[in-house]
């Protein structure tokens, strides 16, 4: 039976209750369901038993080190149980079921039954009386005395009326649950639940090179200057700010423009290219400033409402201290290849990866270890590591697990575009957040499906992806031709499909579009040379950039990812998708695929997930433009020119007159 896990707990019976198909559950058991701080964990299971016994199940749940709290399950039909409660604390949960063949229910419903009908219950007084004294064992002080004078009750003869009143009361349902009978029961194994903070499902990142946030043209940039652009960051509305490695970089093969060979003086060298004899991971360029510098930028930025994040990657220069001090970790023969999407779009020769086996595992992960502590001493909780699928799995699930049993808040991030697999498997190895593929998901179909299976499959329970508009190592072909409605288009899917969205800037939002010819990637990429940008340039991106990340903290239903429900619309040029929070928020979101031509059509809305009748009407409020439409029903007529703009944000709000 498909993931059933049942321990019968009463040497009286044998498989007398089955519990099976419980959900959510992640590889029976031995990968941690994700959720974050204030969710409502939905538990159902399929639970019976022979015959028409009743039955009762509860849910058992406990953060670690903690008592067992319990919630009820109540049967929804079909066999079919379901249970819920709320996790507020971050950290490491489990949660398990019990569920018992209710001998007390199933006597007070054939009681109440034969009252209804008028007929004799003389000869179920019996067992009711040892019920109750059973009950009476378990109940506290108070309930104990009621209990027992209910006893003398039932062993009264003459007063079988009110041992029947009694027995159908609310009173007797209360001591029931209270107290329940629970010897022929069923149990099944503890399932991991791993609760994390809020930011890991819902946050807006901004990826950029602290050594070209100078003003000066041709000067590296230094922690400073980025603390000069933290207001017109966080102005934009993000809330992580992501750098990529910081630390020096090697000074053999270094390489230069566009990653070519031909290395001038110049020329700063890619950030990927770790360390030199002056330092390694644990060290920061001292042209960025010092350790101090960048405790300062963490904590500036924290004053913006702005967090930093940081990249771990396990690349080391030829100069790394590394390289001679562990010789035996690192594989030296030939240069390394490099792959996008599955296809290889270089080969380096200004680093080295680390070999994990067997014989170096524990050494590595100590020192890994050391480094992560240290930079958390600095103040980072997010670290996003750079290509994991090269190191084992089982070694990623012991690092995490080693740090963040201490550090339940850190929120590590698989940084890579690998096969799915690949990168489900990584994230059931305890990485919190996941890279997604909808930089390649563009027509309606492709996003649909795409959406469907991350929001709506049993991926839902360990996957929390990030979407990302562009990144300093992929300028998608979506993205080459600098035409401002696609960019806003692919801007507005990001923002609005997945709670955590994030863009690599200035480069977008100024449309910077020139690729390397046939590749999706930059011409004259940042990762090989200092830019110099115009920080005070304002645009129609940053213009919607700054209100739509507005809007996405305003209404909760913006903030999942797993709750959006595409809706039909016969046009494949337009998409549009639902997302609905428990507390009444609604947001239909509309979208003109086509950034060259006006589309139009009829967007059939799912009334009966808007607590709407089919020929109710009701306003759609645009929270872009301020339009507010009245709709009525299922169907409606949208129409987008993307020359105007090219999507609709809706809330679905009641109708309470005419519109003015």
């Amino acid at each position: 039976m498909d993931n059933q896990i049942v321990n019968i707990s009463s040497n009286l019976n044998h498989n007398l209750v089955i519990i099976e198909n419980i959900t959510p559950e992640n590889g029976h058991g031995e990968y941690a369901v994700k959720a974050v701080s204030g969710d409502t964990i939905i538990i159902q299971a399929d639970i019976l038993t022979h015959g028409n016994s009743g039955l009762a199940a509860r849910i058992y749940y406990k953060i670690r080190g903690e008592s067992w709290q319990k919630a009820y399950m109540k049967s929804i039909g079909n066999d079919r149980w379901e249970g819920q409660f709320q996790v507020q604390e971050t950290g490491k949960y489990v949660y398990k079921i019990v569920a018992w063949v209710d001998l007390i229910a199933t006597w007070q419903t054939e009681v109440t039954r034969r009252l209804q009908k008028y007929l004799p219950i003389a000869d179920l007084i019996p067992e009711g009386l040892k019920l109750l004294e059973q009950m009476s064992k378990l109940a506290s002080k108070d309930d104990k005395a009621l209990i027992k004078e209910a006893v003398r009750l039932f062993k009264d003869k003459n007063r079988e009326d009110e041992a029947g009143q009694l027995a159908g009361s609310f009173r007797f349902t209360e001591w029931l649950n209270r107290y329940p009978d629970n010897r022929l029961s069923g149990e099944t194994a503890e399932f991991p639940l791993l609760v994390y903070r809020k930011k890991l499902e819902f946050s807006s990142w901004y990826t950029m090179f602290p050594r070209s946030a100078s003003d000066d043209f041709g000067k590296h940039g230094t922690f400073e200057d980025v603390i000069k652009r933290l207001p017109r960051i966080a102005g934009l509305g993000f809330d992580v700010l992501h750098f990529l490695p910081i630390h020096l970089i090697g000074f053999q093969n270094k390489k230069g423009k566009n990653g070519g060979q031909k290395v001038e003086e110049t020329d700063p060298g890619s950030p990927f290219s770790i360390g030199n004899f002056n330092g390694g991971h644990e060290a920061i360029h001292p042209e960025l400033g010092n350790i101090d510098d960048f405790k300062n930028l963490v904590l500036e930025a924290e004053k913006h409402g702005v967090e930093i994040a940081l990249d771990l990657a396990l690349q080391f220069s030829a100069d790394h201290p590394w390289m001679a001090q562990y010789p035996d970790w690192f594989d030296k023969n030939g240069s390394e290849q490099i792959f996008s999407s599955g296809q290889l779009i270089s080969v380096q020769s200004d680093f080295y990866n680390i070999r994990i086996d067997e014989n170096n595992e524990e050494a590595v992960t100590q020192a890994l270890e050391q480094i992560i502590r240290l930079w958390i001493s600095w103040g980072i909780r997010i670290i996003r590591v750079v290509q994991p699928e090269r190191h084992p799995f089982y070694f990623w699930q012991k690092l995490i697990k080693n740090v963040t049993d201490e550090y339940p808040e850190l929120i590590f991030y698989a940084g890579t575009f690998t096969r799915p697999k690949v990168m489900n498997a990584l994230s059931k190895s305890g990485f919190a957040l996941s890279d997604s593929y909808f930089m390649w998901r563009n027509s309606k179909y492709e996003i649909e499906q795409y959406i469907n299976e991350l929001a709506h499959s049993t991926q839902k329970d360990f996957y929390k992806p990030i979407f990302w508009t562009n990144t300093p190592d992929i300028n998608p072909f979506n993205l080459q031709s600098g035409h401002e409605p696609q960019q806003l288009i692919r801007f507005f899917l990001a923002a609005t499909l997945s709670g955590s969205y994030g863009i690599y800037g200035p480069v977008f939002e100024q449309l910077i579009y020139e690729s390397f010819p046939g590749k999706e990637e930059y011409w004259n990429s940042e990762k090989f040379e200092i830019k110099h940008w115009d920080w005070e340039k304002d645009t129609k991106v940053n213009y919607l950039i700054r209100l739509i990340n507005e809007i996405r903290k305003e209404n909760p239903a913006l903030q999942k990812t797993n709750n959006v429900h595409t809706c039909f619309l016969e046009n494949d040029q337009i998409l549009a998708f639902l997302k609905n929070d428990f507390a009444g928020n609604k947001i239909l979101c509309v979208v003109n695929l086509d950034s060259y031509h006006r589309q139009s059509g009829m967007v059939q809305v799912p009334v009966h997930m808007i607590n709407k009748n089919h020929d109710e009407k009701f306003i759609a409020h645009d929270l872009i433009t301020d339009a507010r439409y009245e709709w009525i029903g299922e169907w409606n007529y949208v129409e987008l020119d993307p020359h105007i703009l090219p999507f609709h944000l809706l809330r679905i709000e009641d109708y309470h007159g005419e519109i003015y």
